[in-house]
């Protein structure tokens, strides 16, 4: 009778602790929190398709010659924080940038780099064309290289187009971006990096 007593015990000592195991799993589910920005292999997908869609982006301007206008504008500057902070320049390529991800709700940065001289030789120089915030922990990236020449044409902005002006690279009396060589017909050659990432 005592051993019934001990084993019946025992039976309803381990179903009372596997009802308060089950019960504190089924809490723990329900108090995770899945966001957005919950690391997922859905949110590797949509990252992959964002550097996907960056570099068509880059590409294309870069081929109907809107992303190396833009380069040219006279009035980038060199100074931290960025040119533009609501969306892309008022170029063909700045109206790609805002069509493709500013209207779908999705930020971007765009910077230039160049390699520049300095006192101890050489540095990577870094511009800031596009500012609309801190990249996320998910932003997704693409890049494209272009090259300047001593005879492309600077743009200036005029009613928000930017258009063609007389004053060539190499005449120029001030430019965001050295000048590589003196007797180089390459200005110098520039890395553009578009990050994008879901505001």
């Amino acid at each position: 009778m005592v051993t019934m007593d001990r084993g019946q015990a025992h039976a309803l000592e381990a179903f009372v602790a596997a009802t308060v195991l089950l019960a504190s799993v089924t809490f723990a589910l329900q108090v995770t929190a899945v966001t957005p920005l919950t690391a997922s292999t859905s949110s590797q997908h949509i990252e992959n398709q964002q550097a996907a869609v960056a570099q068509g982006l880059l590409d294309a301007a870069a081929e109907n010659g809107s992303l190396k206008r833009t380069l040219l504008l006279e009035n980038i500057s060199a100074e931290e924080g960025g040119n533009y902070v609501a969306g892309g320049p008022p170029t063909v390529f700045g109206r790609m940038l805002n069509d493709t991800f500013r209207d779908r709700g999705i930020a971007f940065n765009v910077i230039v780099y160049s390699v520049q001289s300095n006192q101890e030789g050489k540095a990577l120089n870094r511009v800031s064309l596009v500012h609309m915030g801190q990249p996320s922990d998910h932003a997704a990236s693409a890049s494209r290289l272009v090259t300047l020449m001593d005879d492309d044409v600077l743009h200036e902005v005029d009613d928000r187009t930017a258009i063609p002006t007389t004053t060539r690279l190499d005449s120029a009396s001030s430019f965001y971006v050295d000048q590589r060589h003196d007797t180089d017909p390459v200005w110098s050659a520039l890395k553009v990096e578009v990050v994008v990432w879901r505001m």
